[in-house]
């Protein structure tokens, strides 16, 4: 920036000189009578146009003098506002170096805090895995020496205690295997040589099938025999779902807990704990979950499924509860990464740990999807004792992540459920729901007896249920929409028949 000047006053001043200079050579003509003034300049007509001509120079340096003091202020002004600008500038970096420094702070703590929280992990888990080696090292004389009991005792024991023994005898065997896997370094490739042990004695078998000679193990299981094992500790009740009988394929078992779907079953190469390990993590971490506040309801239940599928068989299992977020998708497979800690809940970061290694031990794959709560529209008939058919129609709305619902139009106020009262007992109920060709029939409904009925459709995530309370001579019909809103884990695994068909 080129800076302004004030420039002195010359023109007035050399004019006032000369003015005055003029006046006094006027005045004092006598004193220089040789240095005259000529005689133009003498005249009287002269002063006046002198003096004019000295106040336009005047008025002219004044012009000159305000217009520079005014780029002076103007330039003066700007450079106060740069200062200004600079101070501001320096004080705006001095509080980002402060935030930074803060933030730098917070980070270096959060990552001391992280690394604090690894090492101590680590340094457990080594524990664990020390005092595991060292349990398995000095357990073996117990362990062969409660094995060799139990066996012995099942050759003598009372008819009907066979099966006590025996099921001590997998216990433990579970134990140890479980021993085995938290004192390896890599338990998927410790799992998958198991299976590749499995697959040559099978193999054999399938190959010589009149001269096999006895396996020193069993290289197959069944993966309902699996589930069923993983089911049986944490059920009240394991009777009630034919944990205590071979299950019939298909079949399906509902209780409090649990709804469970099996259409399928097959053999699995490996060691079957190994499978019951990673199911009873997936059925534990389900449980957790769909019991939170929230969540937890009269149709909540954690729903299993069991198909084939070109061969290989697929376990769903599904629960209500929170969705796993983009940022712990990634990391929720990992050692000692727990989603329960972040929700203020202590959890231990081993469990989908357990579940991942395996699965890829078994050659298989496990992921997850997040369930969200679907806009419907449900048609019911509803039919009546004294032959009467009332048919209602409704609109399953998603608000804010909650279902409700509304009879009729748009313009209808929402409601989490709707309730509607009929003059006879209600013998029968059709429902429909949009884009499924055949509807739902709800039938065999007795006089002066209440029930309730959910979504057979979609068995695993019931979508809808209908309570009815029949009286003698009328009923009254609930239609609620379930909050589905929850997370569905699906693995599959390739069954013993699939890999002998592919080395053929």
């Amino acid at each position: 920036m080129k800076l302004a000047r004030i420039y002195y006053p010359w023109l007035s001043t050399l004019g006032a000189l000369l003015l005055i200079g003029w006046l006094f050579l006027r005045v004092n003509a006598d004193l220089f009578p040789q240095a005259g003034l000529p005689e133009p300049l003498t005249r009287d007509e002269l002063l006046p146009l002198a003096l004019a001509v000295f106040i336009l120079l005047i008025a002219f340096d004044i012009w000159r003098f305000a217009r520079a003091s005014a780029r002076c202020r103007d330039q003066l002004r700007q450079l106060q506002g740069q200062i200004s600008e600079l101070f501001d500038s320096k004080r705006e970096l001095g509080t980002r170096a402060r935030t930074y420094s803060d933030h730098a702070d917070k980070l270096k703590m959060f990552i001391s805090e992280r690394l604090l929280e690894t090492i101590e992990y680590d340094e457990k888990f080594l524990h664990f895995k020390n005092i595991a080696s060292e349990v398995r090292h000095n357990g073996v004389i117990s362990y062969d020496k409660a094995q060799t009991a139990l066996k012995q005792a099942q050759l003598v024991c009372a008819d009907g205690d066979e099966r006590q023994y025996q099921e001590a005898a997998d216990s433990l065997l579970y134990l140890w295997d479980l021993l085995d896997l938290s004192t390896t370094d890599n338990i998927a490739l410790h799992v998958a040589n198991r299976i590749y042990d499995c697959e040559e004695h099978y193999f054999q078998s399938m190959l010589n099938q009149e001269d096999a000679e006895p396996m020193p193990f069993t290289p197959t299981f069944m993966m309902s025999h699996a589930l069923r094992r993983a089911l049986r500790p944490i059920t009240e009740k394991p009777e009630e779902l034919g944990l205590d009988r071979e299950w019939k394929i298909p079949e399906s078992f509902r209780d409090d807990k649990f709804d469970l779907d099996l259409q399928g079953d097959c053999e699995l190469l490996g060691n079957e704990n190994h499978m019951v390990l990673l199911l009873e993590n997936l059925l534990n971490n389900a449980l957790f979950y769909s019991r939170q506040k929230g969540y937890a309801g009269r149709y909540s239940r954690v729903a299993l499924a069991l198909t084939r599928e070109d061969g290989d068989i697929e376990f769903k299992i599904y629960n209500r509860g929170p969705w796993i977020s983009d940022d712990e998708k990634d990391k929720i497979y990992q050692l000692g990464f727990s989603s329960r800690r972040i929700r203020e809940h202590h959890g231990k970061g081993l469990g989908l740990y357990f579940v991942n290694e395996i699965a890829k031990g078994f050659e298989g794959v496990i992921a997850f999807k997040n369930i969200e709560t679907l806009a419907d529209h449900c048609n019911l008939s509803i039919k009546l004792e004294n032959g009467e058919v009332h048919r209602e129609e409704l609109d399953i709305v998603d608000l804010q992540d909650k279902p409700m619902c509304r009879q009729g139009g748009e313009e209808e106020p929402l409601s989490k459920r709707l309730e509607w009262s009929y003059p006879a007992p209600v013998t029968s109920v059709e429902v429909g729901m949009r884009g499924r060709r055949k509807p739902q029939l709800i039938s065999g409904l007795e006089r002066d007896r209440s029930s309730h009925h959910v979504d057979e459709m979609n068995r695993l995530i019931p979508r809808w249920a209908v309570e009815i309370r029949n009286r003698k001579r009328s009923s009254a019909l609930r239609f609620v929409p379930l909050d589905v809103r929850g997370v569905q884990f699906v693995a599959r695994f390739p069954s013993a028949g699939s890999r002998l068909e592919n080395e053929d």
